[in-house]
């Protein structure tokens, strides 16, 4: 009788637990500042309007130019 009261609560409470929502994914892109395009998380330049975005790191052999 313990054992059949056992499995009834336990199954009871499998029922009541919350069901886990996936953990959304961190965004991949980012919005352009300049031309509001949509582009890629890692990129330092905007492929449309080539300007230059956060984390861009100027090359010295063009200062000599």
């Amino acid at each position: 009788m313990a054992l059949v009261v056992f499995l009834f609560v336990k199954e009871i409470n499998h029922l009541r637990k919350p069901k886990e929502e996936p953990a959304s994914a961190a965004p991949t892109t980012k919005i352009c500042p300049y031309c509001m395009s949509e582009i890629d998380m890692k990129a330092t330049r905007c492929p449309h309007c080539t300007s230059k975005l956060e984390g861009f790191q100027i090359d010295p052999a063009e200062l000599n130019k």
